[in-house]
């Protein structure tokens, strides 16, 4: 046999391939099941502390390359109109009392970024947003909690320090569905459906990008 031919036959180069971009997956959470509709996600439950306490522990045992919660949310004065689908920017946590002169906190909670890049291909204008421990329908409250946000929520602060302390990517997206203020309950009473439908149709573009349910 030929040992040009023979090398041929049984010596295969191997062809490097070029590598290909990672696409991190995303662990999607919410407050209630509802928020994340047809999407794979874990449901929190109610409030900022609930939602810190429980994302925390699922960080300690499942660490996800990103997370995202989403849910509704309530503007503030020169805040976003109803209806629209915002993107935090920063977040942070006021007990209200504070902001009406009836108490102080020794060491307000410093204010969390979100990552820039996490949702940068949907586009969504970016809001600062304020957690509260209940929805603001106090007029004066309002005006100024509004000096400084423009929309409140009540888990942001609790999630974005979960994975602040847990050093995991974070961002969030929230649907408008009232204005702050005495109206706040029945707005969103009329408006949440609305709104968590413009959140599931904002979150479509991304859906391969979450990571599934575990069984």
């Amino acid at each position: 046999m030929c040992w040009t031919f023979a090398f041929r036959l049984f010596y295969h180069p191997q062809v490097s391939e070029s590598p290909k971009e990672e696409i991190p997956l995303i662990q999607l959470v919410c407050a209630t099941a509802e928020e994340i509709g047809p999407f794979p996600g874990i449901e929190l439950g109610l409030g900022s502390i609930e939602v810190a306490a429980r994302l925390a522990a699922h960080l300690a045992h499942n660490r996800p390359e990103a997370v995202l919660i989403v849910g509704t949310a309530g503007s503030l004065p020169n805040g976003p109109s109803l209806g629209s689908v915002v993107a935090a920017k920063r977040i942070g946590f006021s007990p209200g009392v504070a902001a009406m002169g009836l108490g102080y906190v020794p060491k307000p909670p410093t204010h969390i970024f979100c990552d820039p890049t996490l949702i940068l291909s949907l586009g969504l204008p970016e809001v600062d947003v304020l957690t509260v421990g209940a929805v603001t329908t106090d007029s004066v409250l309002v005006d100024r909690l509004g000096d400084s946000w423009q929309i409140e929520q009540m888990e942001a602060y609790g999630a974005a320090l979960a994975c602040q302390q847990a050093k995991v990517p974070f961002a969030a997206i929230y649907g408008i569905a009232n204005k702050c203020g005495p109206d706040a309950h029945s707005q969103w009473l009329a408006n949440v459906s609305a709104a968590r439908e413009s959140v599931y149709a904002t979150l479509a573009p991304l859906k391969h990008q979450f990571k599934p349910t575990q069984a």
